[in-house]
């Protein structure tokens, strides 16, 4: 489980590089959680930085990533592998069982593998991939997983399913739905 990051929406509010209608989104909403927006949010692409600013390590979001682009995965011809062994090799990387260098390589393979076919659905799902292995741009994954057809609950309950955030216990009592029940009757 991943502690959240108690300054997540100083963090996210603070940068340039979070996308513009995020920040505005959580801005308008001041009262609520990270776990609020984390379950809330819609748009898949988002996820990603929120995971970043609510406290995923680097490899945790990859293994996200890696599962966004597994979903691509049943688009590409049954006998072009490459897009499965550079996710298993990033996989591995996230595991510590691959070197940078072995990942760097099945990137630049999978790069290939994406440009050398016109089809949008390979190149898209390639691409996910792709951007799977390249940690800085993990958050690509999903937009391509997009773009290759996946449907948006899909990759959304996908990130959600890996990058599990820990959430404090219940308060005893009441919960605030009773407590307004109870205050209108």
């Amino acid at each position: 489980m991943i502690q959240v990051n108690p300054d997540w929406r100083k963090v996210l509010t603070s940068s340039s590089r979070y996308p513009g209608d995020l920040v505005s989104w959580v801005a308008s909403r001041p009262e609520v959680t990270f776990y609020d927006i984390w379950d809330e949010t819609i748009d898949p692409t988002w996820l990603p930085y929120l995971a970043r600013v609510g406290g995923a390590t680097r490899k945790q979001q990859v293994m996200a990533a890696c599962a966004v682009a597994r979903l691509c995965l049943p688009l590409i011809p049954e006998w072009e592998d490459r897009p499965r062994v550079a996710i298993e090799t990033i996989e591995a990387w996230c595991r510590d069982e691959a070197t940078a260098e072995q990942v760097r390589e099945a990137a630049s393979t999978l790069a290939a593998a994406a440009d050398s076919n016109s089809s949008s659905y390979y190149a898209s799902a390639s691409a996910a991939a792709y951007y799977a292995s390249t940690p800085a741009y993990s958050t690509s994954s999903a937009y391509y997983a997009l773009r290759a057809g996946i449907e948006h609950q899909l990759i959304c309950s996908t990130y959600r399913k890996h990058l599990v955030f820990e959430r404090s216990p219940r308060p005893k009592g009441l919960t605030i739905w009773q407590r307004l029940a109870k205050e209108e009757e």
